[in-house]
């Protein structure tokens, strides 16, 4: 009879078997999910979009193109838009009041605000709705923004400048105590041309624009730099509109825009422009110190900006000239090759036709369209 052997049989157990099966799972998910990191991580932003905004446009600055990126974002979030009695502008060239407010009710609120206003902070935050309310502005070198108005303010008419030589030379013949005293007589303001040929910017911004000095001066930068979350540049309008879209916690397709108003001819309004310049920092001093300390804190802000700002000012410019192409274009193949890179890079499914639409309108046409939709809330 052979002997019974002396080895143990192991009788394998299932816990041990799941156990291992566990770590091995949890070891691949992590080497898995490592894998799927960038090189360079990146903290994602979190934030909130907001709703509540006032954009104080400013004078032959670009803003009505900023005017049109708000109109939009209202219209595809069914914003209320606080509307101007007074046109397409709140009764300018005077402060703000709530009686400016086409068809206003007691106690109505509003989510946006971004038509012509002279600013007036705590009766315009009175009718916004409770939250956060962000205040954004634009501003414009000096002397190109006067060159500017200059053409469509109409100095040579509202200024009886008769002579033969460009508006700014004829202009600046008067001395600044000459041009003073002539604008301080005119009782009717004409098209808001004297109130924008002294600093029109401080003037927009609800400053005196006859007190220039430094004290004056820099009472007025604390206040802009307090009460405003983004001073942009018109030069660098999608630099501009980037931040913008950082700062309300927008989409880059929110911000894209088409210029407006743009002059299609430009007059040649001086035959010196060192001397005209020159005479411009003099006249406007507190425009040009504006100018000149938000510049400075707006590059500022884009080198504090996170890493893929400029990636986003590239991804803007391309897709504004996708829109361009798109909107200019009859139905052929480049447009039907264009909406579908909108579609796949952009997530832009809605009705181009419609887009493009919004895009181009006019300020004083949106704005009516906006007045007939309320009226048929009343």
């Amino acid at each position: 009879m052979a002997g019974r052997s002396n080895m143990v049989k192991l009788t394998p157990n299932p816990k041990w078997y799941l156990l291992i099966i566990l770590v091995f799972w949890s070891v691949f998910m992590i080497i898995s999910d490592l894998s799927k990191l960038p090189s360079h991580p990146r903290k994602k932003r979190q934030c909130t979009p907001v709703e509540n905004v006032i954009f104080l446009k400013t004078h032959k600055t670009g803003s009505t193109t900023v005017a049109n990126v708000m109109y939009r974002y209202s219209m595809s979030n069914r914003l209320k838009v606080a509307l101007p009695r007074c046109g397409h502008r709140f009764c300018f060239p005077l402060k703000f009041k709530h009686n400016f407010l086409y068809k206003h009710n007691e106690n109505e609120t509003y989510n946006m605000l971004f038509h012509h206003a002279v600013y007036d902070k705590l009766n315009m935050l009175k009718i916004f709705d409770k939250g956060q309310t962000k205040l954004v502005t634009i501003l414009r070198e000096p002397y190109s923004q006067f060159d500017s108005a200059a053409q469509y303010l109409k100095f040579r008419k509202y200024y009886k400048l008769n002579g033969t030589l460009p508006v700014l030379d004829e202009l600046f013949k008067l001395s600044n105590e000459e041009l003073e005293k002539y604008i301080r007589s005119q009782k009717f303001d004409g098209f808001g041309t004297y109130s924008l040929t002294k600093n029109p910017n401080a003037f927009d911004m609800g400053f005196d624009p006859w007190n220039e000095t430094d004290e004056y001066i820099n009472t007025i930068l604390k206040t802009i730099e307090n009460d405003f979350n983004l001073v942009m540049i018109t030069e660098y309008m999608e630099e501009s509109l980037v931040l913008l879209k950082n700062e309300l916690c927008w989409s880059i397709k929110d911000v894209a825009f088409f210029h407006h108003n743009a002059r299609l001819t430009k007059d040649v309004n001086t035959n010196n422009l060192k001397k005209a310049k020159s005479r411009l920092m003099n006249w406007n001093k507190i425009d040009v110190a504006i100018y000149n300390y938000f510049n400075q804190t707006f590059w500022r802000r884009i080198e504090n900006s996170d890493s893929n700002f400029k990636q986003d000012v590239e991804k803007l410019k391309r897709l504004n000239n996708l829109l361009k192409i798109t909107c200019s274009s009859r139905q052929n193949s480049e447009t039907i090759a264009t909406k579908a890179i909108l579609k796949s890079d952009f997530n832009i499914v809605q009705n181009i036709t419609e887009l493009c639409f919004n895009l181009l309108i006019e300020e004083q046409s949106f704005t009516n369209f906006l007045k007939q939709a309320k009226d048929k809330k009343l």
